[in-house]
């Protein structure tokens, strides 16, 4: 049976989905219908004759042969003078208006139909009073402004609501940080943001989400080094200033962010899929279940997931009892027994790489070892393999064990590596061992990053085993059948390709813990230029366990609402300027070079978000539209022609020189806007598509 069409099936018959769904496509058509109103009331008022009112646009119809299949206008109606109705096309909607057209190919004609017929004394070279072309300027300017007044006005409408509402949220709290980034390299997991680029985060009356903390850190970061204040466990409030850098963030199509190297807090709370199937949480007594919120891990309390992975981190090689509360905050105690989770391995040591980063005051930096130097030797053995050398220093950590480790150094000038000695103590790690396959390996008892070569020093005993010099080309973890059965799996089962990306395994080995007994793992390794295939079965390793148990927390959430609408319109006009202001950096990052033009989103994007947002409330995709109406109400006063900014500087000319523009000017410039922005909207199509795919 497939499993995973089963699961695909299911978020499409869930009626939550669909509501999520139906919420969006009201909001998006709200979005462009307040935009449009603005245009036509203004219109209205100034006496203009308004012929259509459409939400999407009436462009072509869908054919097959000569039969309609899809009619171009999905619903229309006239009443009085106006035909009102919605497109086909979701792109965007307009005000049809007696004497303008933005279509540059129609001007001409447009013009003609704007003059009066002769007749009755006129001589039919007058424009028709109640054409958009016979009103002054200012009328003119209030008209096409209009549109972004009602964006405006509608964002913080939209986030007073949801304010009023209240909003579930992401708190700007840290929880893991990418290996060797930033965010590592200063011990900022854990923390949190209290202030930043003179945004105060820890403001209870001010609505601050994770992901506006992202997106400071990427704006922000191209001007120098980001000023906070940060708040670590335990720790007072300290001042830094830390240096972000590019390639941290994982988004396709990325453009080159900068950032911290920061993911959000992790709740305690299991979510709806608990456990992974072969993990040792599947394996607890009694079972865990979905909703249980982690209160104690070995009788130590637990607030939050920085807290519970640290603990699990320095119990990882014992059975922990775990207390949690099931049924909500009136439901029962109940106490479960979760075994240690053994590291699964193929048998193989591979190179450790140059050390790329070194953790601030970990025993490593104190101890004199620098980046650049290689792991050679631990206590004068072999260092072995480095994906268990964290879990084997962790009983000297806890004895507080002096440890003697020896790097290779390549001194300034000098053509060969010297052999280095250090002496520190190891301490016991405050999260897991990060890996991951872009970024290295981390030992965090040391405080080492470093990237890991996809070079075998030691492929173990037996026929078909990689050898000593074995270089891996590919990699494919092969699940039990059970296994693969199951969606979460399929993202394991693909083929990383080392010869593309050397430094893979890493990822590669974390896919590998989450492998039941039987698995395999399928290797093609270079060997003296011929390309050998074999199959390495997935076993446990006596005495070693991973720090993870194999269970699904959620993110961490917080709750704002504000006390009164007074307070809840107040914070949504702050929303509002904050959303306009981050759309006006971005543009200003854009033009100097610093950001990429892949970081667009056309409408397959904005159709993701949204839905992602509605399906965590109705709050965030109002929240979501706030943002929204703020990105339209900008980049439709942008000074391109045929958008509304292009038309205000066509009316400040006429106003300033009491003259229009040159016709064939900005019939030319029209045409000329038109073309980019044709340009620009295949060009964020085709990025959708390539995302979304």
């Amino acid at each position: 049976m497939d499993f995973s069409l089963i699961a695909a099936l299911s978020g499409w018959l869930d009626p939550a989905w669909w509501w999520a769904v139906l919420q969006v496509v009201f909001g998006l058509g709200a979005v462009i219908f307040v935009h449009e109103l603005g245009h036509f009331l203004a219109a209205k008022s100034c006496g203009v004759k308004c012929e259509k009112f459409y939400v999407g646009f009436d462009a072509f119809d869908i054919k097959i042969g000569d039969r309609v299949i899809i009619p171009r206008k999905l619903l229309h109606f006239q009443r009085g003078e106006t035909e009102y109705g919605i497109g086909i096309l979701p792109l965007g909607g307009y005000v049809k208006m007696l004497g303008q057209d933005d279509n540059p190919s129609k001007m001409a004609e447009e013009r003609e139909r704007a003059m009066m017929s002769e007749g009755d004394g006129v001589d039919g070279t007058s424009l028709d009073p109640r054409s958009y072309m016979a009103k002054t300027v200012p009328q003119r300017m209030l008209i096409i402004s209009a549109g972004v007044i009602m964006n405006l006005i509608f964002a913080v409408i939209f986030a007073a609501i949801a304010f009023t509402l209240g909003v579930n949220y992401e708190p700007p709290k840290i929880g893991k940080t990418v290996p060797g980034s930033p965010a590592w390299k200063n011990n900022l997991d854990g923390s949190r943001i209290n202030e930043i680029s003179g945004y105060r985060t820890d403001d209870p009356n001010v609505y601050f989400n994770f992901n506006h903390l992202r997106e400071l850190i990427v704006l922000d970061s191209y001007d120098g080094p980001l000023e906070m204040e940060v708040a670590r466990p335990g720790a007072s409030p300290t001042r830094e200033s830390i240096e972000a850098a590019s390639n941290l963030i994982g988004i396709k199509g990325g453009g080159n962010l900068k950032s911290l190297g920061i993911e959000p807090m992790l709740g305690t709370t299991m979510s709806a899929d608990p456990v992974i199937a072969g993990q040792a949480a599947a394996r607890s007594q009694p079972p865990l279940e979905a909703g249980d919120r982690i209160l104690e891990i070995e009788g130590h309390p637990v607030a939050n997931g920085y807290e519970m992975t640290t603990l699990l981190a320095r119990f990882a090689d014992q059975d922990v009892n775990i207390k949690v509360q099931r049924g909500g905050d009136d439901g029962q105690l109940v106490d479960i027994l979760m075994p240690a989770n053994p590291v699964r391995s193929v048998g193989i040591e591979l190179q450790p790489g140059p050390i790329r980063a070194l953790r601030k005051d970990s025993p490593a930096e104190q101890a004199g070892i620098r980046p650049g130097d290689t792991l050679l030797k631990l206590d004068g053995q072999p260092i072995g393999d480095v994906f268990t050398l964290q879990l084997r220093l962790l009983p000297l950590a806890r004895a507080g064990t002096e440890t003697a480790v020896t790097v290779s150094r390549y001194e300034a000038g000098a053509d060969d590596a010297v052999e280095k000695e250090f002496t520190l103590t190891p301490v016991l790690p405050n999260s897991p061992t990060l890996l991951n396959g872009k970024y290295g390996l981390t030992v965090e008892s040391l405080g080492v990053n470093f990237q890991v070569e996809n070079v075998i020093v030691s492929g173990g005993q037996g026929e078909n085993r990689p050898r000593p010099g074995d270089r891996i080309v590919s990699a494919t973890p092969l699940p039990t059948a059970e296994q693969q059965a199951l969606p979460r799996f399929e993202g394991v089962m693909e083929t990383a390709d080392l010869r593309e990306f050397p430094e893979s395994w890493p990822a590669v080995h974390a896919n590998m813990q989450l492998l039941a007994p039987g698995s395999k793992v399928r290797l093609d390794v270079d060997r003296d230029g011929q390309i050998v295939t074999m199959e390495l079965d997935v076993q446990t390793l006596d005495g070693l366990y991973l720090e993870t148990r194999g269970f699904i927390p959620e993110v961490a959430q917080e709750f704002y609402q504000d006390a009164s609408l007074w307070a809840a319109t107040k914070n949504g006009l702050r929303q509002t300027v904050d959303d306009a202001s981050r759309v006006l950096k971005f543009l200003k990052k854009l033009v100097r070079g610093q950001l990429s033009p892949t970081n667009f989103g056309g409408p397959g994007t904005i159709a993701v978000v949204a839905t992602s947002e509605a399906t965590q409330g109705t709050s965030r995709l109002l929240l979501f539209l706030t943002l929204l109406s703020a990105n339209l109400a900008i980049i439709n006063f942008l000074p391109i022609p045929v958008l509304d900014g292009g038309h205000m500087v066509f009316l400040a000319y006429e106003g300033i020189f009491r003259r229009p523009v040159n016709e064939k000017l900005q019939v030319a410039l029209t045409v000329l806007g038109f073309v980019f922005l044709i340009g620009l909207m295949v060009m964020v199509i085709g990025l959708d598509v390539w995302r979304l795919s």
